[in-house]
């Protein structure tokens, strides 16, 4: 694969760094699209955008720096030494959230509608950042006999030496074109019903959450890479994050159901 995007000067670029700032940029472009229909001045625009960029930070170093790796001391005492060396998307999607919320309450604008477009941009950019994890070599996959397997041969990568030159589930690629179908049904299908008022305002956003949970509980039986701190039955920590926030949308689903 192509795991250092540009080198030189004793710098490396990595192309999940790359990808990931490439999804940023498609999924703000995306949202900056929706802004005039949602009646939100650019000021506002520009403050949420601000906002959300440190809830998703927070939130997914932090998730990160928690549940994943080394464990929380070993994983700060690095983050301190080297600067960031992972994330939690769901901690990006919860401290992301949280972060719009209460931007949205502050200024006294509707957080459903806007909720909307933040998922379809966050499947779009995901989908994007997942082609740069193909490329590096994270999130990598368990070995398999299957056709549609990938060997990672380079050392650079992010694959174990002990993996490297073995036949491995391309999980990157499952979740690239999970996440790119997710938006083309939100952006195609459930976006255009929500704007003619067929479908109330913060169900593209619902169907978001949920399909991405489930996409990432079945996506995690292949995967191979950093399944978490806490295991419990046999699932990884993503699994068990994945059924929670599930569930939380199915709580939030019900909700607005009764409410009706």
């Amino acid at each position: 694969m192509w795991p250092i995007f540009l080198s030189g000067g004793g710098y490396e670029l990595r192309s999940a760094a790359v990808f990931s700032g490439l999804g940023a940029l498609a999924a703000l472009l995306y949202a900056r699209s929706r802004r005039e229909h949602r009646g939100i001045s650019l000021e506002d625009f520009w403050g949420l955008m601000l906002v959300l960029l440190l809830g998703l930070l927070v939130g997914g170093v932090g998730v990160h720096i928690v549940l994943y790796g080394m464990g929380p001391v070993a994983n700060l005492e690095r983050l301190l030494q080297s600067g960031v060396s992972g994330g939690s998307f769901f901690g990006v999607f919860w401290g992301a959230a949280a972060a719009g919320f209460l931007f949205c309450r502050s200024k006294r604008l509707a957080f459903s509608p806007i909720a909307d477009d933040l998922g379809a941009a966050a499947a779009l950019g995901l989908a994007i950042m997942r082609v740069g994890c193909l490329f590096n070599g994270c999130c990598y996959g368990r070995p398999t006999a299957g056709p549609w397997s990938l060997v990672f041969s380079n050392p650079a990568s992010r694959v174990p030496r002990d993996l490297l030159g073995v036949p491995l589930h391309p999980t990157q690629l499952y979740e690239a074109v999970g996440a790119g179908a997710i938006f083309l049904v939100i952006h195609s299908v459930v976006l255009p019903r929500s704007d003619r008022g067929a479908v109330r305002t913060g169900t593209a956003f619902l169907i978001f959450v949920a399909s991405y949970s489930a996409l990432r509980f079945v996506e995690d039986f292949y995967r191979a890479s950093d399944p978490g701190r806490l295991i419990l039955l046999g699932l990884t920590t993503g699994q068990l994050l994945a059924c929670l926030t599930l569930a939380g949308a199915a709580v939030l689903w019900t909700v607005r159901r009764r409410r009706r």
